[in-house]
């Protein structure tokens, strides 16, 4: 079980801001940190005093769930005529072929970011950085958003924090970063 990759679900997100579950403090850490970056074993060894017991129970309780495809290989990029791309013929990950329902939301992303006036772009990064990526990384990142010279660095940190939440906590992560994106434009 903890060798496979686990995200939390919509109930794991509403525990985490309700806390209406009496969860032991190492256990509701898990469930605080878990995705599926990593296997669940990796999780169980960050947190002191869990065991693979604690995994099962949030699997139980429906607040996580094993992630889908987790440890596939990537699938390769194809030309627009079907064939595939050579080695030096990449394509940035962001505008790799999907899905339409994937491709869809990557443009809408790129179009909210370019559309989006430099303080919602400031204030959505800003509150989406320490709940999306945790207390370190999110402090890293808010410092860098402080940091951004103008409009142009931060449309370019708001399409590698989308980037990144699309590697690490897949398209729903993406699509609330777009929500809350458009909700402050």
């Amino acid at each position: 079980m903890s060798s496979k990759r686990y995200v939390k679900t919509a109930a794991g997100h509403a525990e985490i801001q309700s806390r209406s579950q009496a969860l032991p403090r190492p256990v509701r850490n898990l469930l605080l940190v878990i995705n599926d970056s990593q296997p669940g074993a990796f999780w169980l060894q960050q947190i002191r005093g869990l065991v693979d017991a604690d995994l099962a129970s949030l699997l139980e309780a429906g607040l996580i769930a094993e992630a889908q495809g987790a440890g596939a290989a990537a699938r390769p990029v194809r030309k627009p005529d079907g064939s595939s791309a050579d080695s030096a013929d990449t394509v940035p990950s962001e505008f790799r072929p999907e899905g339409d329902e994937t491709a869809q939301l990557q443009q809408d992303v790129l179009q909210a970011i370019g559309d989006a006036s430099y303080s919602a772009l400031y204030d959505t990064l800003t509150a989406q950085a320490k709940g999306q990526l945790g207390l370190v990384k999110g402090y890293r990142f808010a410092l860098e958003v402080e940091r951004a010279a103008g409009p142009t660095e931060l449309q370019t940190l708001a399409r590698r924090f989308a980037q990144g939440l699309r590697d690490d906590h897949g398209m729903a992560a993406v699509r609330q970063f777009l929500d809350a994106l458009r909700a402050a434009g």
